[in-house]
């Protein structure tokens, strides 16, 4: 076997030289492009993320990806945006939507029109994202016609030294932005790789490679319906219920923190959460260098932007050391909207929370049981400044 095996890589020169290693990527292609229109999937859509139902319910498009995995990152909406719609995209993490808990859904049930025209709400949400994550769902909603675009700034992914990236497959869906300005180019070459561009290649040319998420998910099902060793006695269906009550959960930052503090940091979310957002300082730089890419592409985006400085629990403000780092976002953002020009984005630095807190419910320190108190004020605030850029864009119910 082993002679057969040397003679036929010795005649047909398989990986052992320039021609053997074209004929394998030219096989790879012709393999990968056969099987694409043989299966011919459809695009990625939103309805392809399993996304729990808003309460109450939403008609919100939720675009962004639910598993580091999905390598066709924020969706096109569907249908596409016209010019009788007045879209509104939101921008943000799990703050925005937790489960069925929805900042963006509350806000939609209290604005049905904006200058006339019936409003259609997308969310670019994705759960702990980082300074470059909000900056692609920006991106990513520029690109896809919204007419006016809100960011919500959750402080504990601002900071620098605890932020380990959890969204490396959007340096694949959207690859050209860190390459779109030549002052992130070290980060380009820091944070891709060489797969990150044979993917994006892989993906242009493959529907399949595009559609995987959806495609993976039906063949896991499968294989789960054929499983019949580790499903729970009685079935599916006597699997135990999720936790009623969400709560901040360990990431990628919890390495960091133990190992810089001690275990008992992840005893106290607040806690936590404080010492996460001290990251605030001058030698942050990639907190600072994304902040920037965040302004400079709102004020290109020509459409009103609204960024704001997510809001906490009222509780946490009673621990000194959070309310200490609470001050330091507000100076953070503070000065990164001094230099703004365009009248068409506003910055909020401080936290909306003393505008609600008589009304505010949270499961722990950031995600919120109830955001309707929330977009009570939000609502305001947004419709104030689509007016103020028109005095025709008046919101109505």
């Amino acid at each position: 076997m082993n002679s057969l095996v040397i003679t036929l890589m010795r005649r047909l020169a398989v990986g052992t030289s320039w021609g053997g290693v074209l004929r394998i990527t030219a096989w790879v292609v012709v393999w990968v492009v056969v099987i694409s229109w043989v299966i011919d999937p459809a695009p990625p859509s939103p309805a392809d993320r399993d996304i729990e139902a808003d309460v109450p319910a939403s008609e919100v498009r939720y675009l962004g990806p639910v598993s580091p995995g999905d390598l066709a990152g924020f969706v096109a909406p569907s249908p596409a945006d016209t010019d009788d719609v007045f879209t509104v995209a939101f921008v943000g993490g799990s703050e925005l939507k937790l489960r069925d808990v929805s900042v963006v859904g509350e806000v939609a049930s209290r604005i049905g029109s904006v200058g006339g025209q019936p409003t259609r709400f997308d969310a670019y949400t994705l759960v702990a994202p980082r300074p470059i994550d909000a900056l692609r769902g920006m991106e990513a909603a520029i690109a896809n016609g919204s007419d006016a675009i809100v960011v919500s700034l959750n402080a504990v992914w601002t900071t620098d030294e605890w932020s380990m990236r959890e969204w490396p497959n959007l340096d694949v869906a959207n690859f050209g932005t860190l390459w779109r300005t030549p002052g992130s180019w070290p980060w380009a070459l820091a944070f891709q790789s060489p797969g990150d561009a044979a993917w994006r290649v892989t993906r242009a040319i493959s529907p399949i490679v595009e559609a995987q998420q959806r495609l993976g998910g039906r063949a896991d099902g499968w294989v789960e319906r054929l499983d019949v060793v580790d499903q729970p006695e009685g079935g599916a269906d006597e699997l135990p219920p999720p936790e009623l009550e969400p709560q901040l959960a360990g990431d990628a930052t919890t390495f960091w923190l133990v190992d810089e503090y001690g275990p008992d940091v992840m005893a106290d979310t607040t806690e936590r959460v404080a010492r996460m957002v001290e990251g605030f300082d001058a030698d942050a730089p990639a907190a600072r260098h994304f902040t920037q890419r965040l302004i400079d592409t709102a004020e290109s985006a020509g459409v009103p932007v609204y960024l704001y400085v997510a809001p906490f629990s009222p509780e946490s403000a009673l621990n000194p050391r959070f309310a200490a780092a609470e001050e330091r976002v507000a100076a953070f953002w503070s000065e990164a909207a001094s230099a703004i020009d365009s009248e068409l984005v506003t910055v909020e630095p401080t936290s909306m929370t003393p505008e609600f807190a008589d009304r505010a419910v949270y499961f722990d320190i950031v995600h919120m049981a109830d955001a309707g108190p929330f977009a009570d004020v939000l609502v305001g605030r947004l419709c104030g400044q689509w007016r103020s850029v028109d005095p025709n864009q008046e919101c109505a119910p």
